[in-house]
């Protein structure tokens, strides 16, 4: 399946081929391929993060500033709905009475798109898990421009900073279209995986998972940036 990416909005999908209008932004705009054709990045079961950023990158630099406002609206769900919230794929090596322990620790948060969900630098207090909507995970170099890593869709997480100390965000997350997530709070979940220290490993280890990815993506975006900045140098 080829990985899309609408160039207006930035939403993202996976189909055979692009839609005639985007699901989002409603708009009849080019679809970018963002599908991994090289080894570096693991294939074409992924995006290829260089293809993302470019897209993104381009997209940031058309759209009107939104104020950096969380945007937020709150609302709590009855239990029943909650419990249907965490997608099987998240935390897929937990036992179900443990995804349940977890469910009941969320509560629901409504963003806008273009909504700053957690700024970089600031303090760690939720793990987020993706309900419905996309977000992009943005890093900002010291002096440097905002670097988009990865896009988050229904069924992901973020926010794994309030699971490791420091306990400070490492990247900011910003709504690419209207997004419901669900938050969990730091000392509840730490608490929780005290009690149960099998839940506990198991966390973290998608912890050291994400991290890796993320890691692996901001590398390979920043080495585009460094040969798109010499080739301009070369040509100039």
């Amino acid at each position: 399946m080829i990985h899309w990416m609408c160039s207006n909005c930035g939403y993202y999908l996976q189909a055979p081929s692009p839609p005639g209008r985007c699901p989002s932004c409603e708009r009849a705009c080019a679809f970018n391929n963002v599908t991994c054709y090289r080894p570096e990045c693991g294939g074409e079961e992924n995006v290829d993060p260089l293809l993302v950023g470019a897209t993104l990158r381009a997209r940031t630099a058309v759209r009107t500033p939104v104020a950096t406002r969380p945007a937020r609206e709150m609302e709590v769900l009855p239990q029943v709905y909650m419990e249907a919230l965490l997608p099987p794929h998240v935390f897929r090596s937990l036992t179900e009475e443990q995804r349940q322990q977890l469910r009941s620790l969320g509560r629901i948060e409504t963003y806008e798109a273009n909504a700053v969900i957690c700024s970089q630098g600031s303090e760690a207090r939720k793990l987020y898990l993706v309900e419905d909507g996309q977000v992009a995970v943005e890093y900002e170099p010291p002096g440097g421009t905002r670097i988009p890593i990865t896009i988050i869709s229904s069924g992901g997480a973020f926010g794994w900073s309030a699971l490791v100390r420091p306990y400070l965000l490492t990247a900011s997350v910003v709504a690419l279209s209207r997004t419901r997530v669900l938050g969990i709070e730091r000392d509840a979940l730490l608490a929780l995986m005290r009690a149960d220290p099998s839940m506990g490993i198991a966390v973290m280890e998608d912890v050291a998972s994400v991290a890796a990815s993320r890691l692996r993506s901001l590398e390979l975006d920043m080495i585009g940036l460094v040969q798109a900045n010499h080739r301009e140098k070369v040509r100039s």
